[in-house]
């Protein structure tokens, strides 16, 4: 547990719960507060059965996973958090962000003050590892849902959530569409259909790749196409351990999708191509690399974030 939260929800822990129960409270109907109304039982991802309103009206998203998918699931949280290493709610989801919301903290660090603040009747909590953290968010609302499996792909994921938030009927419409977008896109791809895609994350101590499991990682598998030997062990759903610059033969492939996450890596790509062993890999001769939102291919994310990786592929391979 970060030292930051650990030191907030030691310090003010009596305060949140204050809080939150004083909005419970006062906060208006029962609807809006998530003290009364019709509920239902749903199982999360840890198989625990978990009392959720039936309309739910006030969703708050922990990760960008359950922010993905409850906007495209036609839900608009009332709140957020920011995204990986970021300041601000994912870029690529900032503008599907069209209701009044609020930031409660970062990636898996929730402030418990700002989540109660909004007054949410469900709260999904991705994976959070904490049970501190978990137990406190359960004195704001009982219908707090660990929404997320790290060993799982994103359509398990969004389907949990459509259950969730008593959409499944869209939550099948979502995945219907996207598996009509992977066909239109394998049609397009022609001799260069099976190619090995090398997927590289820049960190500022230096490149990994994603596991063969991790989010991009899989759409890459839909659309039809392979990943270089080197990248398949071990299997998970992270990014490897930082290279050796005597290891970085292993990024290579026909083509490589290239991202960073903060400016500290985005500085260390810039000095990518003074680095011999880089500058003389065979896909970086070829003039196959293709820089892409490190945020969405090198992290973990929902429909929309599949749709990009399906249009970067598309662009790149095109050039």
């Amino acid at each position: 547990m970060p030292l930051s939260l650990r030191s907030r929800a030691t310090g003010v822990a009596a305060g949140v719960l204050a809080l939150a129960l004083s909005l419970t409270a006062c906060g208006g109907d029962d609807s809006d507060s998530g003290s009364g109304g019709a509920t239902r039982d749903v199982v999360d991802a840890t198989g625990a059965t978990v009392k959720v309103p039936v309309h739910p009206k006030r969703v708050v998203t922990l990760t960008e996973t359950d922010l993905d998918s409850a906007l495209a699931l036609g839900v608009q949280p009332v709140g957020v958090t920011n995204g990986r290493f970021a300041k601000d709610v994912p870029g690529y989801l900032k503008a599907k962000l069209t209701g009044q919301y609020k930031v409660v903290g970062d990636l898996n660090t929730p402030v418990l003050e700002k989540v109660a603040e909004v007054k949410p009747d469900l709260i999904l909590a991705g994976f959070l590892p904490d049970k501190k953290v978990i137990d406190q968010l359960k004195k704001i609302t009982p219908a707090t849902v660990l929404s997320t499996k790290m060993t799982e792909d994103w359509k398990a994921t969004l389907t949990r959530i459509a259950d969730v938030l008593n959409v499944p009927d869209k939550g099948k419409a979502v995945i219907a569409d996207y598996d009509k977008r992977v066909a239109d896109a394998k049609g397009e791809f022609g001799d260069k259909a099976g190619k090995k895609i090398s997927i590289v994350r820049w960190n500022a101590t230096g490149p990994s790749y994603m596991l063969k499991d991790a989010f991009s990682s899989l759409v890459v598998r839909d659309l039809g196409f392979e990943r270089p030997q080197g990248q398949l062990t071990p299997a998970g759903f992270s990014p490897s351990d930082a290279l050796s610059l005597e290891n970085l033969k292993v990024l290579d492939g026909d083509y490589m999708m290239l991202g960073t996450l903060n400016p500290d890596a985005a500085a260390a790509l810039k000095e990518a191509e003074k680095i011999a062993a880089f500058k003389d890999l065979p896909v970086v001769r070829a003039g196959h690399v293709i820089n892409v939102d490190g945020a969405i291919w090198t992290s973990r994310g929902g429909p929309a974030a599949a749709a990009t990786v399906i249009d970067d592929v598309e662009k790149g391979l095109a050039k």
